[in-house]
C-alpha cells in the first residue's frame, strides 16, 4: 500500500511539472521601443500595435515633465517590456529618457 502511494504521488508530481512548464511556454517576454501613436489609461499604440497596461506595471523616468502616465504625448518615445500572453501584450515597465536638446 505505502509504495503504491509512493508510486502515485510521483505520477502527480510529474503531471505537475509537465502541465507548469506547458503554460508557463505559452508566456512570452518582449521589450521594444518607439514613439507612442495614442494613449489613454488603459493603454497606448505603437506602430499601430495596442499594448495594455498591467496592472503593477512601472515608470521609470528621467525627465521631470514625464512623471505620471498621464503626462505623455503623442510622439514621446518609450522603451518597455512586457509579456504577450494569448496573443494580447501586456506592459510591465515603460522607461523615459528626456529628448536631447538639439
Amino acid at each position: 500500500m505505502k509504495q503504491l502511494k509512493n508510486l502515485l504521488f510521483r505520477i502527480l508530481l510529474i503531471a505537475s511539472l509537465t502541465f507548469s512548464s506547458t503554460s508557463a511556454s505559452a508566456v512570452e517576454a518582449f521589450e521594444q521601443a518607439g514613439p507612442i501613436g495614442a494613449i489613454n489609461y488603459a493603454g497606448f499604440t505603437v506602430e499601430r500595435k495596442l499594448y495594455r497596461i498591467a496592472p503593477g506595471a512601472r515608470l521609470k523616468s528621467f525627465d521631470a515633465s514625464r512623471r505620471r502616465l498621464s503626462d505623455f504625448k503623442k510622439g514621446d518615445v518609450i522603451i518597455f517590456t512586457g509579456k504577450v500572453i494569448s496573443g494580447v501584450y501586456y506592459v510591465d515597465m515603460i522607461t523615459y529618457y528626456a529628448p536631447k536638446p538639439t
